[in-house]
């Protein structure tokens, strides 16, 4: 996208905008009349600027006044790939982005690019895969899900405006549930009767002890990303401890973009028909990126929002065996990036942490942490059992919840840690929240400002 020289009457053109639209973005005090036909049929009106505005750039002039700032995205995304898609993004039913593959079900005419992997912390890496369109509209009652390795950055020109969903959890849509991540982020512990794992990513949840036997299984610790995982639950307070929760290792600034770590897979007993209790996987990681402006929220009774949360942690299904819980996966990432932003009330940014699974079966199922969305943006509840799981982080309480007990064979899962939320506009003061952020703003959430040039 590229911008006229700057002037007292604002650039001519503006591609796939009208002129109206750069003047309210802009915060322009005068009144536009009218105007009819294409954007670069209209002509700006003469005289009437208000000299306090800046201009009509929506990032403001040069200190020379010889041109329009341009945004420069984080993350290593080139500001040219911003202007680079001439198609919109429109779907008018749900859909699919692939970031390894480049794809979107249903949808042709975009420009794709793939950023290289970098080191999240500990050999952890990840990549974004780079979706550029004119412009975006997610409609009301639409959900975009989004899968694969690389984290997601959609980018556009004009403004984005999301209505429906945009979604990034660890989700149900993989072979090998709960474990499974969301794009950019990190599966969890895979159970195994002699070796169980602890969560991929740098927080990581550790796995429960296990002595392949009966009598000794704890539960695996939560994953981390912006709070710390909760610690799985002992089976004894010595010999057979609970898995550390995985540190907190996201920065505030959400560079890199790294999604949700893991949690570790519940100690198991020695029995090769078990299911086990594997670890949730993190939630994804998002960056949207617009050069015009950036709405979410809906008018509908249909939820509107963005879900990065991550998985709640398998509790043993086994009729019999007595195994530790899983502990519940790291929520993941949300970066935005314009000159401003609105996220409308009724509207939920979701960055939760999954509940860590009950644990202590003898033939009462210990049920699976519970996952966050959309639609249900509160606390992920550890799961039920003789020994409960940690809860998920959340709203003002980032860190995921220790398994709180009581000591005992079968301990439960600790809770994942709350991901992080970033909102960058012009100047850090360009954002209007109206809606729900997850977790709150001050603590895991926080503002800052678009980077120009």
């Amino acid at each position: 996208m590229r911008f006229a020289p700057c002037s007292r009457h604002g650039p001519d053109i503006v591609e796939g905008v009208r002129y109206a639209a750069l003047l309210v973005m802009a915060g322009c005090g005068f009144t536009v009349p009218a105007l009819g036909g294409a954007a670069d049929d209209v002509a700006p009106p003469e005289g009437g600027v208000d000299p306090s505005c800046v201009l009509s750039c929506p990032l403001g002039c040069d200190p020379g006044g010889t041109r329009c700032l341009e945004l420069v995205p984080s993350n290593g995304i080139d500001p040219a790939w911003v202007g680079e898609g001439t198609t919109a993004f429109a779907p008018i039913a749900d859909t699919v982005i692939d970031t390894d593959a480049g794809t979107i079900v249903g949808i042709t005419g975009f420009a794709f690019h793939a950023v290289p992997s970098v080191d999240c912390g500990g050999g952890a890496m990840i990549g974004i895969g780079v979706f550029g369109f004119a412009a975006i509209t997610i409609p009301d009652g639409a959900r975009v899900r989004v899968i694969g390795s690389r984290a997601l950055a959609l980018v556009a020109g004009g403004p984005i405006h999301l209505d429906g969903v945009l979604d990034a959890s660890s989700g149900p849509e993989c072979l090998d549930v709960p474990r499974c991540a969301g794009a950019g982020g990190f599966i969890g512990g895979n159970y195994d009767a002699f070796a169980p794992e602890r969560g991929r990513g740098t927080g990581g949840g550790s796995p429960g002890y296990s002595n392949n036997g009966p009598g000794d299984e704890s539960g695996g610790g939560g994953g981390g990303s912006c709070g710390a995982g909760g610690k799985g639950g002992d089976a004894d307070a010595t010999l057979y401890p609970g898995g550390a929760g995985g540190a907190g290792f996201q920065a505030a600034s959400l560079v890199p973009l790294c999604g949700g770590s893991g949690g570790g897979a519940g100690g198991p007993a020695s029995y090769a028909s078990d299911p086990g209790a594997r670890g949730g996987g993190g939630g994804g990681a998002v960056q949207l990126v617009s050069a015009t402006a950036v709405a979410i929220g809906s008018t509908a009774a249909t939820p509107s929002g963005i879900s990065v949360a991550g998985a709640g942690g398998q509790g043993d299904k086994a009729a019999t065996i007595d195994d530790g819980g899983g502990g519940g996966g790291a929520g993941g990432a949300i970066l935005i990036e314009a000159p401003v932003v609105t996220i409308a009330s009724a509207t939920a940014l979701v960055a939760n942490g999954g509940g860590g699974a009950g644990g202590y079966n003898n033939g009462a199922i210990a049920t699976d942490g519970m996952e966050a969305s959309v639609a249900a943006a509160g606390t992920s509840l550890g799961g039920t059992g003789v020994r409960p799981g940690g809860n998920g982080g959340a709203g003002a309480m980032p860190a995921g919840q220790a398994a709180p007990g009581p000591i005992g064979d079968g301990g439960a899962g600790g809770g994942g840690g709350a991901g992080r939320i970033r909102i960058n506009t012009r100047g850090g003061i360009g954002a209007t929240i109206a809606g729900t952020l997850s977790p709150d703003l001050g603590t895991c959430s926080t503002q800052g400002a678009v980077t120009t040039r």
